[in-house]
């Protein structure tokens, strides 16, 4: 890394905050060693003097390519009944757990990374890597191969931190929430058209082609990112903690595992018990070496700190209602009809259900964002929450009939557009600019782990009750009883979320786009 000093480099001490002293910060600029002009490659501070259009423009492009977030998954629900029947294989939610298990590590890792190098490059970095996962898993011959496909996609959910760091950074701070609520407009318009493209491309031809799709999307827009999207002008210096992330990884997947095969090895079984035991080791190890580290991966004083340790937890449990019905919903539509329950669709017909709540939800972005700049991002914190919790609950008790299923969407789309943007703004309301890009990331963190936890916890209810398996497809049917259970599974965890965010102190006020410094309560 070229040494700052010694180029001469403009710096602008930043405020002491709170316990953090941001004396490292750094402002960069073109260094006159290179004697370059200003250009999309070089850090700008704040584009206070751009219009409102201007700022649109530069816009587009990272929403667009911030999409690949969402459709990594959109475009994936319907295909799992395709991938599960080419592979020979019931433990297909893998596909989905072992991308938030990479996103676990990924974000606080790569989320530092980015402070210190520069958002708009990792968001490059990872978009590249995404799409050599994207080519492995279109030409995968086996089901671990694919995983390890998915495994490097996975590593594209840091663009999203990355990008709301880089809003914070480059635009002006009135532009803040509502750009936020512009990222959640492309996840919801991603979860528009995923399903539709998704389905179309499975029933023509096959899910391989699902992730040709992938490919030919992020080699199409990565370009237009560096050429027209500048770099942030926020830099955070340190070291990045390798040890730290491969504990808190492998901690977490080790739980994850234990919770997913459980009940095929016995939950009282010696194997069970060990990877519980020594994930619960791994995750003690890295708490205690986080507190020891001058510049650990995850301050764990600022994530228990009260600005943030709520908002996380509420985030967990939003996001394990989100992963675990997005995984149950299109399993529950492609169910052939039964007394109570199926719908009998294929791919394509689950885009039916996925798309409205898909368009409901790039609505209710822009909306939350606007709700977080007048009232408060608690409050559309709380709206979304309890609208996933709402959803949850009328799937539970209706899902006969397809006007159910699209009531429920259409609910849960309101909580899904509202969920994102307002999680974001809580986070960039509670931190100092410079460790945006991390605090989103851990962000990250509670998102993915509450959607792996999500998709592996409603899974197992649904291994339990499985109705018939197809031995010539390897097509599986589940029992009613196990959807109604997931659902009301799915219900009961956000509801404590509503509970949470409700006592939450922070958040409160008017969301302001950092402007009003960090909130200690």
């Amino acid at each position: 890394m070229i040494n700052a000093s010694a180029l001469k480099l403009p710096t602008a001490r930043i405020r002491e905050a709170g316990p953090y002293r941001e004396e490292n910060a750094v402002r960069d600029a073109s260094p006159p060693l290179f004697n370059a002009r200003p250009g999309p490659d070089t850090a700008v501070g704040r584009l206070d003097a751009r219009s409102t259009a201007s700022c649109v423009l530069l816009l587009v492009p990272l929403v667009l390519l911030t999409e690949v977030v969402a459709l990594e998954l959109s475009l994936v629900y319907p295909a799992l009944p395709a991938m599960a029947a080419e592979f020979r294989t019931p433990a297909i939610g893998w596909a989905l757990t072992v991308v938030s298990l990479v996103g676990v590590v990924a974000q606080p890792l790569l989320g530092k990374v980015a402070d210190a190098v520069g958002k708009k490059r990792m968001i490059t970095l990872a978009a590249v890597a995404f799409a050599a996962g994207s080519l492995v898993c279109a030409l995968a011959p086996s089901f671990p191969v694919l995983l390890i496909g998915r495994a490097l996609q996975g590593t594209c959910l840091v663009i999203a931190p990355c990008a709301y760091g880089l809003i914070r950074d480059v635009l002006p701070p009135r532009a803040v929430p509502v750009a936020l609520g512009a990222i959640t407009t492309g996840l919801g318009l991603s979860a528009v058209a995923g399903p539709v493209i998704g389905g179309l491309l499975v029933n023509a031809f096959g899910f391989r082609a699902v992730f040709w799709f992938c490919l030919a999307y992020v080699l199409v827009l990565t370009p237009v990112l560096v050429l027209t999207v500048p770099e942030s002008g926020v830099r955070l210096r340190r070291r990045v903690d390798l040890a730290g992330g491969v504990l808190f990884g492998a901690g977490a997947a080790g739980l994850l595992l234990a919770v997913g095969q459980g009940s095929s090895w016995g939950w009282a079984a010696p194997r069970t018990l060990a990877v519980i035991g020594g994930a619960g080791v791994l995750l003690a190890l890295f708490v205690l070496c986080e507190l020891r580290r001058e510049e650990p991966l995850i301050d764990v004083r600022l994530l228990t700190g009260p600005a943030l340790r709520w908002t996380l937890l509420a985030t967990f449990g939003g996001a394990f209602a989100i992963g675990g019905q997005a995984f149950v919903v299109p399993l529950l539509v492609q169910t052939p009809k039964l007394p109570g329950y199926g719908l009998g669709a294929d791919a394509l017909g689950v885009a039916m259900f996925l798309v409205p709540q898909g368009l409901v939800g790039a609505v209710c972005g822009p909306v939350g964002g606007l709700v977080a700049r007048r009232r408060a991002p608690r409050t559309s914190f709380l709206v979304a929450l309890a609208a996933l919790t709402a959803g949850a609950v009328i799937l539970a008790m209706l899902h006969a009939e397809p006007w159910q299923v699209l009531v429920a969407a259409l609910v849960q789309g309101i909580g899904f557009g509202f969920f994102f943007v307002s999680a974001s703004n809580l986070v960039v309301e509670a931190v100092p600019a410079t460790h945006t890009a991390v605090s989103a990331g851990m962000m990250g963190v509670a998102n993915n782990l509450g959607n792996a936890t999500g998709v592996t916890v409603l899974g197992v209810v649904l291994a339990q009750h499985v109705l018939r398996a197809d031995q010539d497809t390897g097509r599986i049917v589940y029992a009613e009883s196990g959807f109604t259970l997931s659902f009301l599974l799915a219900a009961a965890v956000a509801g404590v979320a509503v509970a949470v965010a409700v006592f939450m102190r922070g958040g409160r006020s008017p969301a302001t786009g950092g402007q009003a410094g960090p909130v200690h309560v």
